[in-house]
């Protein structure tokens, strides 16, 4: 039989660290609101998947099977970095240390807050430079890496940090690529050439 009181409370242990993660450290430093909202659901999904495996009265198989299917499930809609990717592990870790009974709340809390002062220390701003996020769109075909690094450079005048080519057109002679940038750089003025979507 499952203890309610306990579910609860654990529930509660883990919206608290959802939020101190997703509000609290991811979205002030980079303001994907989308992103908070994958990882605040997927948290809250898989909590409540490994209750009800881990407490009800579900199969080894049907467990399996359930993970089997949570696999499948995969983000195509774009390129997520490697800082999205770790906070989106970490989502999936305060799910698992809370949701999971260790034999005591206390030691789920304190798992749980490791994992959050981790990611408030390794992605702090005097570790980490902060850099934002663009999709740009030039004015003709740009298929080589350091060509396409130089020409966001100049015509958006600030330090490229990472760039690659989402989609060319040969036919409208265009260049569709992801950008991320240094804001500590002076910002001029973009390029007429240049269509810019923050993101």
């Amino acid at each position: 039989m499952t203890d309610l009181g306990d579910v609860f409370l654990r529930l509660g242990l883990d919206t608290v660290a959802i939020a101190a993660l997703a509000y609290g450290i991811y979205f002030p430093r980079h303001r994907r609101m989308d992103l908070v909202v994958v990882y605040a659901l997927f948290n809250l999904g898989l909590f409540l998947a490994i209750v009800v495996i881990t407490r009800g009265e579900v199969t080894l198989g049907i467990g399996l099977g359930l993970f089997a299917v949570l696999s499948m499930i995969r983000l195509r809609s774009e390129t997520f970095s490697n800082r999205e990717l770790a906070y989106f592990f970490v989502a999936l870790v305060l799910a698992l240390v809370t949701a999971i009974d260790l034999g005591s709340l206390p030691l789920a809390g304190v798992l749980a807050a490791v994992a959050l002062l981790a990611a408030w220390i390794v992605d702090h701003q005097r570790l980490s430079a902060p850099v934002r996020r663009l999709e740009v769109t030039l004015d003709r075909v740009v298929a080589d890496q350091d060509a396409l690094r130089s020409q966001l450079e100049q015509r958006l005048g600030c330090r490229i940090v990472e760039a690659w080519v989402l989609e060319i057109d040969y036919v409208r002679e265009t260049t569709r690529a992801e950008v991320r940038y240094s804001p500590g750089a002076t910002e001029e003025a973009p390029d007429a050439a240049v269509a810019i979507r923050a993101r």
